[in-house]
């Protein structure tokens, strides 16, 4: 049972890092092969990856995490900083990535509709491509605590 709740963790972790990093560059890559209606086709892509990859990973590397933690009796200030940062970037994610996400949607649809694209739309993309980059750092930092277990 162990070893699959580890196999199962590790497989989530990846999903999750792996569509944090390439979302970004990949919305950014479709938007940049036409209009407007590439960038609506680019950002609701955003949307579905989140949907596919992003919402099953971080539940599952959160419930095998817990899982592990109690079956193994582990304990550590490298884990409790990991749960910490996980949590945190939990709510990072929601209150600031999927909110520039659904602005950015919405201004692109919007674009769709009248045919050009506002200014607002630009600075939208910015944003969510930045805050989407912090979040996959907070990640990257949980995982190399994960692997280093530095204290």
């Amino acid at each position: 049972m162990d070893w699959l709740m580890k196999i199962l963790h590790v497989l989530a972790v990846v999903v999750l890092l792996g569509n944090l990093l390439m979302a970004p560059f990949w919305r950014k890559r479709l938007a940049a092969l036409g209009g407007v209606q590439a960038r609506v086709a680019a950002n609701r892509s955003v949307r579905v990856a989140d949907l596919i990859f992003t919402l099953p990973g971080w539940v599952v590397v959160l419930a095998t995490g817990i899982m592990l933690i109690i079956y193994r009796g582990m304990q550590g200030g490298w884990l409790h900083l990991s749960l910490l940062l996980f949590l945190g970037w939990l709510i990072f994610w929601h209150m600031l990535v999927l909110r520039a996400r659904k602005a950015m949607i919405a201004q692109a649809e919007e674009a769709a509709s009248g045919g050009q694209a506002p200014a607002d739309l630009a600075q939208h993309e910015r944003q969510w491509q930045q805050w989407s980059y912090i979040s996959a750092g907070i990640v990257v930092l949980i995982l190399i605590l994960m692997v280093t277990r530095p204290f």
